[in-house]
């Protein structure tokens, strides 16, 4: 998710956040349900640590990339991932495994929605 905020390496934009969504589906009597869940990455806590500049010589020396550390990772809504991309997911949206309960729905600030995923035992399939 590209932002005015994205520091730049190398005359390019590195996005401080990233979406995925991960789709599947499952076979129920011969017809095939679709299932989906969405995750936004944030790597914007690392960034902010890293001068892009001193870090670039010697990568550049190196072949190496810059030093990104591990991202925060959140299960979110795919109809945030839509809010914020304006991309047409709607199939994916309606097939959503985490935002069908009812308790997520419920919750209209769309960041206290988020989960942030610590392991893989905090996600909602």
């Amino acid at each position: 998710m590209l932002s005015a905020q994205d520091p730049t390496y190398r005359g390019v934009k590195i996005p401080q956040e990233f979406w995925k969504i991960a789709a599947w589906t499952t076979t129920t009597e011969d017809s095939a349900v679709l299932h989906a869940a969405g995750f936004v990455l944030d790597q914007s806590p690392q960034l902010e640590d890293i001068d892009l500049d001193t870090v670039r010589t010697p990568a550049l020396l190196d072949s190496t990339p810059p030093p990104l550390g591990p991202y925060r990772t959140y299960q979110v809504p795919i109809v945030d991932i839509i809010d914020l991309t304006g991309l047409n997911l709607t199939a994916l949206s309606e097939a959503d495994v985490y935002a069908r309960a009812p308790t997520i729905r419920e919750v209209t600030d769309r960041r206290q929605r988020w989960v942030e995923l610590v392991d893989t035992a905090g996600i909602h399939l």
